[in-house]
């Protein structure tokens, strides 16, 4: 596999178009989907399912994508270790994060972070929780931006709090209470579930169960995918229903429909890790800097 082309698969799952991967990775779109291609025939599997003029993953693509993002992470992180310990290259930030904070969390801190502190540089990794973790345990990242953490990590880490979001019911759009204009979590019930798995997402699995059995029920899970992406794409294709911060609506979810839930709406909290004992200097403005942008996101 070559890197570009894991680079290319990642943005156009990401985006769910073709078309607007080859504007981020600043390419012409043939280009990019013969690369795409490429990559589908040395792996032997179709990555995606083409309809017309859209694209979504596959199952095998889902597999996939939090997997293609952490070889690029491994990547990245072991060529900057590389010129920082042996070249001349200036010490670099390395965050990592969850896709739904790019847009409107990370990529305003880290402009303003660099208007401080020039000369910074910053390196970004889109990572589910579980590889943060494991990361930042072994010094590969200096700073994790993720959501809910069970005891253990709170105490191995320093942890501040950023803010607090709303989670809504993510429901297929052919589901019965797809228009509602809100529900109780109750009213689900009945459905099949699908979550974010525990490999991938400590604690993901106590957090639905704990949110279900303050509706009274004990969910019916059939599927636990590894990245937000994937959920998605599985609620969309009419595996199950699920819930996800409310923050999350604006990843592609194409047949799959964002639904308010009714008091008492369970909360995910968004948190900033690090390491314990010297960090990196610009740590503690990039901590205030978030803590400002993050309250104006957050519902409570």
């Amino acid at each position: 596999m070559e890197f570009h082309q894991l680079r290319y698969f990642v943005a156009a799952a990401e985006t769910g178009s073709i078309t607007a991967a080859a504007a981020r990775e600043h390419v012409t779109q043939p280009a990019l989907s013969r690369q795409i291609g490429l990559l589908e025939r040395r792996l032997g599997v179709d990555l995606f399912v083409r309809e017309k003029q859209r694209i979504a993953l596959s199952d095998a693509g889902r597999w996939f994508l939090p997997r293609a993002r952490q070889i690029l992470c491994d990547a990245a992180t072991s060529a900057q270790q590389l010129r920082e310990s042996f070249g001349k290259a200036k010490r670099t930030l390395r965050l990592g994060f969850l896709s739904p904070f790019l847009d409107d969390l990370v990529a305003p801190v880290v402009r303003a972070l660099k208007k401080q502190h020039r000369g910074l540089h910053v390196a970004l990794f889109d990572l589910a929780p579980r590889a943060q973790l494991d990361r930042l345990a072994a010094h590969e990242l200096d700073a994790a931006l993720l959501a809910n953490l069970d005891a253990g990590h709170r105490e191995q880490f320093v942890v501040k709090s950023l803010s607090r979001h709303r989670c809504a019911a993510v429901l297929p759009d052919t589901h019965p209470h797809a228009t509602a204009r809100s529900l109780p979590l109750a009213a689900l019930r009945g459905d099949d579930w699908v979550s974010l798995s525990d490999h991938a997402f400590p604690g993901r699995r106590e957090f639905l169960r704990a949110a279900c059995a303050t509706a009274g029920f004990e969910p019916r899970v059939v599927a636990e995918l590894d990245s937000v992406h994937a959920m998605l794409g599985a609620v969309a294709a009419g595996d199950g229903v699920a819930i996800a911060p409310r923050h999350s609506a604006k990843l592609p979810h194409a047949g799959g429909v964002f639904v308010p839930l009714q008091e008492p709406v369970p909360m995910v909290e968004l948190l900033l890790l690090s390491p314990r004992g010297a960090g990196v200097p610009e740590l503690a403005t990039l901590a205030q800097l978030l803590l400002a942008q993050a309250r104006g996101l957050g519902d409570r």
